[in-house]
């Protein structure tokens, strides 16, 4: 539980397929340790061995108990084949080979297989240290509310410096599929907006008798020699 309770973890809960998931410990604590399952995965062996007739699609399917990462079933090499020094690369052999003769799990090919997991977990790296390289160019990751504060001040001070740049035509990464940023809201004013207000007649519910009491009662009880404001209002 001192591991898995950092959110920066990733948990692995390896159950075989022969048992009841949902009473399973290592799955309660997981989640307790990760409430919302979002950085959980489900580890499924030796489905190689149950009972005939069974395969474990509703788990890899997380119909059982979902998690947002998902489940991963593999066969690892049984006690006899450590034993007998079964080296792992035939045991991913074996593993490939009976993943290949059960359809059940045709359809569930990203599922299944030791290959997949190892790919599964090198993305989830890969997506953490793109992250974490792109939080970094925003300040320095602080335990205090200060810098917190100031922390989140400087991503929306940056945030804002790119929205202006894209408004103002000088962003580095600027398109040239399509008009965008600035250049955009000055075509859709421009050229569609501008024509659409062409389109309506302002005085179409007005009369010239209409418009005349209207300034005639703006003037009050002077004469005037401009048209005030509050008429066209």
């Amino acid at each position: 539980m001192s591991y898995i309770k950092h959110e920066t973890c990733i948990i692995l809960v390896v159950s075989p397929a022969n048992a009841d998931l949902t009473n399973f410990d290592a799955l309660q604590m997981a989640r307790v340790a990760d409430a919302d399952g979002h950085r959980t995965i489900g580890v499924i062996t030796k489905l190689d061995i149950m009972d005939r007739g069974t395969d474990a699609t509703n788990f890899l399917l997380g119909n059982v108990i979902p998690l947002h990462l998902g489940y991963v079933g593999i066969v690892n090499r049984s006690q006899v084949d450590i034993n007998g020094n079964k080296k792992i690369q035939d045991a991913l052999s074996y593993e490939e080979k009976f993943f290949r003769s059960r359809p059940v799990y045709h359809r569930l090919a990203d599922r299944c297989g030791i290959p997949q997991l190892a790919k599964k977990l090198n993305y989830i790296l890969v997506q953490h240290v793109a992250f974490h390289n792109w939080h970094s160019t925003y300040g320095k990751i602080t335990e205090s509310k200060a810098g917190q504060g100031a922390l989140l001040v400087n991503i929306l001070t940056k945030y804002s410096e790119a929205f202006t740049s894209v408004v103002e035509g000088k962003n580095e990464d600027m398109s040239t599929a399509e008009l965008s940023g600035g250049a955009r809201i000055h075509y859709i004013f421009q050229s569609i907006f501008v024509k659409s207000l062409e389109l309506v007649d302002p005085c179409d519910d007005l009369t010239d008798d209409d418009i005349r009491t209207a300034i005639q009662n703006a003037t009050g009880p002077k004469n005037a020699l401009f048209v005030q404001e509050i008429p066209f209002k």
